[in-house]
Formats: structure tokens, sequence, C-alpha cells
């Protein structure tokens, strides 16, 4: 039978064994579980509206848009009356740093009038007016005594790629003076017998209002409103358009005779000749020469009474000698 004290001393021995070997696997483990990564924590989707969409705190996710220049009207034409001025008016709101021209087409070319506050068209009457305020920009093409040379076709461009382009058309109203009888018809020559009046009268059509001045002439004279024997009067009608005017001129004489015109503003003028006649009843006057007068037709009162009577006779002789055969 064996020793007691050796069973336990290896029964001690292998027990100290077995705990070194567990706690080695236990450090293991601890170690190994230390060295893993912390599990991701998992959130869950929500779902937001435009509506509920922050911007204010999300611009970093999104292009910012730039505003492009553009005009606030897309309609600079204009109509004027000759010798008016003409405003030409192109406002461009966002403009930032482009530069802005006027142009004016002539047959296929673009002439270039302004670039800018720079004027490079040689007429005086032509210049730029430059407005700026919260945003928008004012570029204004004046023309100043407008004529009929000025009518055409005018270009307000932006010069960003591609250009941006305002078209305007510039038409003029020219007036329009007309010597007239009584009727209304245009006249070319009046004649009068010597101590009769003249009365001379002309219509202006096609004016502004209030109007500019009528003047009368007799050659390079220009005639006073209040004379010794006559005057002139001028009335404007604003609701049709027209202003009339008559000259009169008491008892003519034959120096009277003459060419006289009706001129509106220096611009437009008509004119008449006036014939005096001597030597004839002061209270008659001939009638009035139009440019298209038709030729008068022959009344039978025109016939001398005593050439009446020799038809008549004739007849009845036709008559008589016929029953008698």
């Amino acid at each position: 039978m064996s020793d007691p004290r050796k069973v336990l001393r290896c029964l001690l021995l292998l027990l100290s064994a077995a705990g070194s070997v567990v706690g080695r696997r236990i450090a293991a483990s601890s170690l190994s579980i230390k060295l893993l990564p912390p599990p991701a924590r998992i959130h869950p989707f929500v779902s937001v509206s435009e509506a509920h969409y922050d911007h204010t705190h999300h611009t970093h996710h999104h292009h910012q848009e730039v505003p492009e220049p553009h005009f606030s009207s897309t309609n600079a034409s204009r109509e004027v009356f000759l010798g008016d001025t003409a405003t030409l008016d192109c406002t461009v709101h966002d403009l930032l740093n482009e530069s802005v021209s006027w142009m004016r087409q002539v047959d296929e070319v673009l002439e270039l009038l302004t670039w800018d506050t720079h004027t490079y068209v040689k007429d005086d009457r032509y210049r730029l007016v430059h407005e700026a305020g919260d945003g928008w920009q004012k570029w204004q093409l004046v023309i100043g005594d407008v004529q009929t040379q000025d009518v055409g076709d005018y270009r307000c461009q932006v010069d960003t790629t591609p250009p941006l382009v305002l078209d305007a058309a510039l038409t003029v109203t020219e007036p329009r003076t007309r010597v007239v009888d009584e009727r209304g018809d245009q006249v070319e020559e009046k004649h009068y017998n010597s101590g009769s009046m003249i009365e001379l009268k002309c219509i202006v059509e096609q004016v502004p209002f209030p109007h500019g001045p009528v003047t009368w002439r007799r050659g390079a004279t220009v005639l006073t409103f209040n004379t010794s024997r006559g005057g002139i009067s001028v009335k404007g009608q604003q609701d049709w358009g027209f202003v009339r005017s008559r000259l009169y001129v008491a008892r003519a004489q034959p120096s009277d005779s003459g060419r006289y015109s009706c001129c509106y503003t220096n611009t437009t003028c008509d004119s008449v000749t006036v014939h005096v006649i001597a030597g004839e009843n002061p209270a008659a006057m001939q009638h009035d020469t139009t440019p298209e007068a038709p030729p008068s037709s022959i009344s039978p009162s025109s016939f001398p009474r005593h050439l009446h009577l020799r038809v008549v006779t004739s007849l009845l002789t036709c008559v008589f000698t016929w029953r008698t055969t």
C-alpha cells in the first residue's frame, strides 16, 4: 500500500496545474473580448417633407444660385411727334458687373451709339442718362429734336453670354398742313376781284397738344396777327388732333397778289397762289381752283335768248312743211 502523503502531494500538484490552465484561458478570453469593437448603434430613418425641411441649416448640401440679369420691360418702343424729344428706356435688374450698350440697326449693320456711360455717336442730339437703384440700373437713350431720319430700330444689349437684347422701334408722326377751301378740298389758286375780302383757310393735322405756332407768309414776309386790313385766327381741336387757322385781308388790291404760305413750327408748309383782278365788280369773287378741278359743264342758260327763238322757229317751219307735203 502506498504512502498517503505521496498521494496527497500528487493531488495538490494536479490541482495547481489545472488552476494555471484555467486562469490562462480566462485571461485570453478577456483579452479577446476587449479587442472586439463595440457594436454600431442603429438609428431608424425619418421621412421629412419639403415644407418641414430647414434650408438655413442645410445650405452646404446645395449649390447657391446666382441671379441673372433681366429687363424690367419687354417693350421699349416709342412714337413721338416731329421735333419732340424721344426717350428709350432700358432698365436691367441684377446687372452685377456686365456692360450695357445702345445700338442702332441701319440696313444690316449695327451702329454703336453708347457703351456703359460713354457716347460714341457724332450727334449732339443723342445723349445717355444713367440711373441706379436697389438691384436695378436704368440706361436711357435720349434723342432731342427728333427728325424723320431718326426713325428706325434700336437695341439695348447686355454683354452676357449669350447677349441679352431688348429691341426698341422709334416712329415719328409728322404734322400735315393743307390750304383748303370752304368744302375742305385742297386748293392751289384762288381768284379775287379788287376790293373784295381775301379769306384763306389752313388745316394742320396730326399735331400734339398743346400745339406749336401757326404762321402765315406772303413770299418771305411773315404776316402779323392784327393789321388795319384784316388779321389771323388760330383755333385748335384737341379731340380731333388738328389746328385750323384763317387769314383775312380786307379791300383786296392787285398788289396783294402773290404766294401765300401756311406753316406749322417751320416744319411743314402749304401754299396757295392768290390773284387779285383789277377793274371788276368789287363785290364779285371768282371760284377757287383745286388741284384736280373738273371742267365745268355748259348750262342751257348760257345760250343767248335770240338763239332760243331761232331754234324754235326752225322747228315749227320743219313741222309745217312736213304736213303740207
